[in-house]
C-alpha cells in the first residue's frame, strides 16, 4: 500500500530544541500576563478573603521561595532535556498556564492587600500588580508537571511536588493570593496534567496539539482585544491576524488528513474536526479522499487540484500576466473562485459531506460553546465574533491558501526553469511562515516525497543536495511581468 495512505509514527517524542520551546513560552506567556496584569477587559472582580485567609500570617522570609516561581520552567527544562518525559510535561505546563492567563483576559481579578510593616513586600507590592488573581497560575504550572511525571513515574516528580506544595504556601503567606484562589489553580494544574496523559494514552502527537491550541491562543486573544477596544482600525488588523492563523490552523489539519495527529483515526478525526473542520466548513472527512488522490495524482489529469481547485482560472500553472494574475487573486479573495471550485465538484458528481460521529461530536461541541458565549454577550456581539471568523475564512484566507498551493506544485519539469519536480520546496523566512508556510508547508516536496511523516520531521528529511527556492522568487512564480531572480 501507498505511503500516502498510511501513516507511520516515528519516535520523536525527545524534544530537539528545548531552549528554543522555553524562549517562546516565556515570550508568549509573558506578554499576557503583561497584557492581563495592565489592561484589564471588564469590570474587575475583587477576590474577598475567607475565614480562613484572615488567619495566615505574613512571611515576608516566604517571598524568595514565591518568586522561585519564575525558574520552575527552567529547570523542567534542563531536567528533561534528552529525555521523552519532557514533551508531556511541557506540553502540560503550556495548558494550565494559558487556561489561568485567559480566565485571567476575560474575567479580571485582583485581590486587596493590607499595608505590610516589611520593606520587602511593601517593595514587591509596588511592583506587582495585584490583578490575575484568580485562579492562581503559581500552583496551576507546578501542579500540571507534578499530575503528567507522577503518571510517567519520573524520578524528579518529587521535585515538583514539593514545588507544588511550597508555592502553594507561599502564595498565601506573601498576600499575593487566597485560599480559593489556589484551590482553583491546583484545579486547573489537575486538569491540564489529566489532559495531558489522556491525550499521552491515545498517542496524539503533542507537538501538533501545542500547535493547534497556540493557533486558537492567538485568534481568542485577538478576537478579545479587538472586540473590547471596538475600533475600526483594529478590526482591519484582526482580521488580518484571523486570517493567517486561520490558514495555518489548515496546515495542521491536512497533517492529520494523513492520520499523523494520532494513530487512532476515529479520534483524529474527531480532534481536527473540533479545531477548525467543522468551524472552518470543511470536515476532514470530506477532504481527505480528494487530498489523497491529489497526491496518487500529483499533475495529472485526475489531479483534484486541476480538475476542481483551478477550474475556469487564469492559473495553468505558469507566470500570468498583470491583467491575468490580478482577475486570480480577486476572484480568490472575493469568494468567485470558491464558487467555481463547489461547482465544478458538483458537475462531476462529487459526494456531499456526511454527517459522522467526529462531526457531529465536534458540531455538538461547538454549538455549545457558541451558546455559552451568546448567554454571556449579546447579539451584537455574536455578530460581530461570526463577521471576525467568517469573512477571514472566506477571503483573505481563501486567499492565501490559494497562493500557498500555487506555491506548492510546477506545471512540470522545466516549466520553471531549472526545477525539475512536478512539487517545489522553499526556503522561507519569518513573513513567509506567518501569511503562507506555516508548519514546514514549505518543504512541499518532501511532503510528497514521504507522506508518512508529521510536519515537524520534515526539516530533518532535507538532504544538503536538496535544492529549495528563494521565496523571494515567488512573485516571479506568479506575474510573468517580472524577471526570474536567479
Amino acid at each position: 500500500m501507498s505511503s500516502t495512505f498510511v501513516s507511520y509514527h516515528l519516535n520523536t517524542s525527545i524534544v530537539t530544541r528545548p531552549f528554543s520551546w522555553l524562549v517562546i513560552y516565556t515570550v508568549v506567556t509573558g506578554a499576557l500576563y503583561f497584557l492581563v496584569t495592565h489592561f484589564p477587559m471588564g469590570a474587575v472582580r475583587v477576590i474577598q478573603p475567607t475565614g480562613f485567609d484572615t488567619h495566615i500570617a505574613r512571611l515576608p522570609y516566604t517571598l524568595p521561595l514565591y518568586l522561585s516561581y519564575v525558574l520552575i520552567m527552567p529547570a523542567l527544562v534542563l531536567l528533561g532535556r534528552r529525555r521523552e518525559w519532557l514533551l508531556p510535561a511541557f506540553f502540560a505546563a503550556a495548558v494550565a498556564s494559558g487556561t489561568c492567563l485567559l480566565s485571567h483576559l476575560f474575567w479580571p481579578t485582583m485581590i486587596e492587600r493590607p499595608d505590610s510593616a516589611s520593606q520587602w513586600l511593601t517593595w514587591f507590592y509596588r511592583i506587582d500588580s495585584p490583578l490575575a488573581a484568580s485562579p492562581s497560575g503559581h500552583v496551576a504550572l507546578p501542579v500540571a508537571i507534578s499530575v503528567v511525571l507522577g503518571y510517567l513515574r519520573v524520578r524528579q516528580t518529587w521535585i515538583f511536588t514539593l514545588w507544588s506544595l511550597v508555592l502553594a504556601v507561599t502564595v498565601l503567606t506573601t498576600g499575593q493570593h487566597v485560599l480559593l484562589d489556589v484551590m482553583y489553580g491546583a484545579a486547573i494544574g489537575g486538569a491540564a496534567g489529566l489532559a495531558t496523559i489522556m491525550l499521552h494514552r491515545l498517542r496524539v502527537d503533542l507537538r501538533t496539539m501545542a500547535a493547534i491550541l497556540l493557533e486558537w491562543l492567538c485568534i481568542i486573544v485577538t478576537l478579545r482585544i479587538a472586540l473590547y477596544v471596538s475600533d475600526w482600525r483594529l478590526y482591519c488588523v484582526a482580521f488580518v491576524i484571523i486570517a493567517a492563523r486561520q490558514h495555518a490552523l489548515f496546515i495542521l489539519y491536512h497533517d492529520a488528513t494523513h492520520y499523523h495527529l494520532t494513530r487512532h483515526r476515529s479520534i483524529n478525526d474527531f480532534l481536527i474536526n473540533l479545531a477548525i473542520g467543522v468551524p472552518g466548513t470543511v470536515p476532514v472527512e470530506f477532504y481527505r479522499p480528494l487530498h489523497l488522490e491529489h497526491h496518487q495524482h500529483t499533475g495529472t489529469t485526475k489531479d483534484p487540484e486541476r480538475r476542481f481547485l483551478y477550474h475556469q482560472q487564469p492559473w495553468e500553472f505558469r507566470p500570468l500576466n498583470g491583467k491575468l494574475l490580478l482577475r486570480q487573486l480577486l476572484g480568490d479573495l472575493f469568494i468567485i473562485n470558491t464558487l467555481r471550485n463547489l461547482r465544478a465538484y458538483r458537475d462531476a458528481g462529487g459526494a456531499s459531506p456526511k454527517m459522522t460521529r467526529s462531526v457531529v461530536a465536534a458540531g455538538i461541541i461547538w454549538l455549545t460553546l457558541l451558546s455559552f458565549i451568546a448567554w454571556q454577550t449579546g447579539t451584537q456581539t455574536m455578530l460581530l465574533i461570526a463577521l471576525l471568523w467568517f469573512v477571514p475564512l472566506a477571503t483573505l484566507g481563501t486567499l492565501l491558501q490559494k497562493i500557498r498551493s500555487i506555491a506548492e506544485h510546477s506545471g512540470g519539469p522545466d516549466v520553471t526553469p531549472g526545477w525539475q519536480e512536478w512539487t517545489y520546496a522553499w526556503k522561507v523566512g519569518c513573513a513567509g511562515r506567518f501569511f503562507i508556510w506555516p508548519y514546514h508547508i514549505n518543504l512541499h516536496l518532501h511532503h510528497h516525497r514521504s507522506a508518512n511523516h508529521p510536519w515537524h520531521v520534515l526539516p530533518g528529511l532535507v538532504s544538503t543536495d536538496d535544492r529549495l527556492m528563494d521565496s523571494r522568487t515567488l512573485l516571479s512564480l506568479l506575474w510573468s511581468g517580472l524577471k526570474k531572480k536567479n
